[in-house]
């Protein structure tokens, strides 16, 4: 089954992402504490569209959505910018190709330098929430797929950036 996505790992490389693989979702992990960090401990919560409070979902209606869905595509490049041009582009293919698709960021959207909130946003259209804002641990569940989130000494992330698209 997993022939049918073949695709869209190879679209992701050719794109510009350093690896992408495929996973079922129910191996997708979540846990309240990663929005708990997510509201508590980042200095973007309240101050960008695609950041909590401005998500406008309740965690029921989320899981209902992501019910739906049973794969993933998750995605590592080495720059926000190609990550967030790869992940759309691949959620654009996925739509096109096998239904119903949604993308989402790390951490924040990276369409603008700067997020024009609260002015309305400039790019609805290539803006993406990120996977901790709707509880999904992002360490554990790269690493099902032998992938690492990692940090310097002075707590910087190092360069990998993941998304994830959710596949019909």
């Amino acid at each position: 089954m997993e022939k049918e996505f073949d695709h869209l790992v190879d679209k992701a490389i050719e794109l510009g992402a350093s690896e992408a693989k495929i996973l079922d979702t129910d191996r997708i992990v979540f846990d309240s504490r990663s929005h708990l960090k997510c509201r508590f401990g980042c200095s973007r919560w309240g101050r960008y569209w695609t950041c909590p409070p401005h998500l406008h979902i309740s965690p029921e209606e989320f899981m209902e959505g992501f019910s739906r869905f049973h794969k993933a595509i998750i995605i590592k490049t080495t720059d926000p910018k190609i990550g967030q041009d790869v992940t759309l582009a691949i959620e654009k293919d996925a739509m096109l190709s096998l239904g119903c698709s949604f993308a989402f960021g790390m951490a924040l959207c990276v369409q603008c330098d700067e997020c024009a909130y609260p002015e309305p946003c400039k790019y609805p259209h290539l803006a993406r929430p990120s996977m901790d804002a709707y509880g999904v641990d992002i360490g554990k569940t790269v690493e099902l797929l032998g992938f690492k989130v990692a940090f310097d000494p002075e707590g910087k992330m190092l360069p990998a950036w993941y998304s994830m698209v959710l596949i019909d």
